[in-house]
């Protein structure tokens, strides 16, 4: 049986471990995405993930948003954060900061935080440090509604990417 065929055979239990990680501690999407089924290709598939993103209410986004790690924040100095998001940050140099640039970068996360009221998102592992630097303190002067938009759409970035997925699911699909 083909990867695809395989997947629309998962029962919810099984479609949920192989794709519940998908989106940061929010398994609540691979949960909806389920009934989507059967779906007619890997590109359906995350596709059916990133429409339950976009169909959920404010409060299931901000929840979402809410879910991701400060970049090089405590969970990264504290090593509590998942594989994908120390992968993610180590790729952009955010693992590497000097003393003087984890200051800024904290300072900057908490100006967001406090601007928007989740934190700053970027797909790190398509940016350099300093690209990820611009981009934060570029869009502190975004509107909220913006930057709603904008941090969904890194969240959606982040999940397109192949090392995003679960190895046996991305087996799967190959």
């Amino acid at each position: 049986m083909a990867g695809i065929e395989r997947i629309n055979a998962y029962t919810p239990a099984e479609f949920s471990a192989a794709f519940g990680k998908v989106y940061e501690h929010s398994p609540w999407i691979a949960e909806r995405a389920f009934a989507q089924r059967p779906f007619a290709s890997d590109t359906a598939l995350l596709l059916a993930l990133w429409g339950v993103v976009q169909s959920a209410s404010t409060r299931e986004q901000l929840a979402l948003l809410n879910a991701h790690p400060e970049l090089a924040g405590k969970e990264a100095q504290t090593g509590t954060l998942t594989d994908a998001s120390t992968h993610e940050q180590s790729v952009a140099g955010l693992g590497a900061l000097d003393a003087s640039q984890r200051e800024q970068l904290s300072d900057l996360n908490r100006q967001y935080l406090e601007r928007f009221g989740f934190p700053f998102i970027i797909c790190a592992r398509l940016n350099s440090r300093d690209a990820i630097f611009g981009s934060l303190r570029a869009r502190l002067t975004n509107t909220r509604d913006q930057e709603l938009q904008n941090a969904l759409t890194q969240v959606g970035q982040i999940a397109r990417l192949p090392d995003d997925l679960l190895p046996v699911a991305r087996d799967l699909l190959c």
